[in-house]
C-alpha cells in the first residue's frame, strides 16, 4: 500500500487540503511564520523515497539528504564569511525553505516520470 505512487499522491493532495482547511478555520490562531509546505516535508520525503525506489530502484532520499548536509555547511560558511555572525532563525528558515522547494520539485519530476512510465504502458 505505502510503496503505491497514486496513494502517495492521493495523501499528499488530501493532507494539503486538510492544513488548508485548518489554516482557514484557526487563521487567526495560526502562527504567521509556519507556512504548509513546512508540514509537508516528512511527507514528501516518504512519497520521494518510495517513489524513486518504484522508477529507479534506488532511493534517492540518502542523495538529497546528502545535497541538504553541504548546502547546510555552504550556507553557514556564506553566512560567516559575508556577514561575520549566524542568525540561527533567519537561516533555519532559509534551510528548511530551501529543502522545500527541493523535496517538492523532485518528487514533482519524479511523479511526472512515473506519469510518462504509465502512458508508455498503456501504448
Amino acid at each position: 500500500m505505502f510503496k503505491n505512487w497514486i496513494f502517495w499522491l492521493v495523501f499528499l493532495v488530501g493532507w494539503n487540503v486538510l492544513l488548508l482547511v485548518t489554516q482557514k478555520l484557526a487563521s487567526t490562531k495560526w502562527p504567521r511564520q509556519l507556512k504548509i509546505l513546512d508540514l509537508n516535508l516528512p511527507l514528501l520525503f516518504c512519497a520521494l523515497h518510495f517513489l524513486s525506489s518504484d522508477l529507479l530502484g534506488l532511493s534517492l532520499l540518502p542523495f538529497l539528504v546528502f545535497a541538504l548536509g553541504l548546502f547546510g555547511i555552504a550556507m553557514t560558511l556564506t553566512y560567516v564569511f559575508f556577514e561575520g555572525d549566524i542568525i540561527y532563525s533567519a537561516f533555519f528558515v532559509r534551510y528548511l525553505r530551501v529543502a522545500d522547494m527541493l523535496a517538492l520539485v523532485a518528487y514533482l519530476i519524479l511523479l511526472a516520470l512515473q506519469f510518462v512510465r504509465v502512458v508508455g504502458n498503456l501504448i
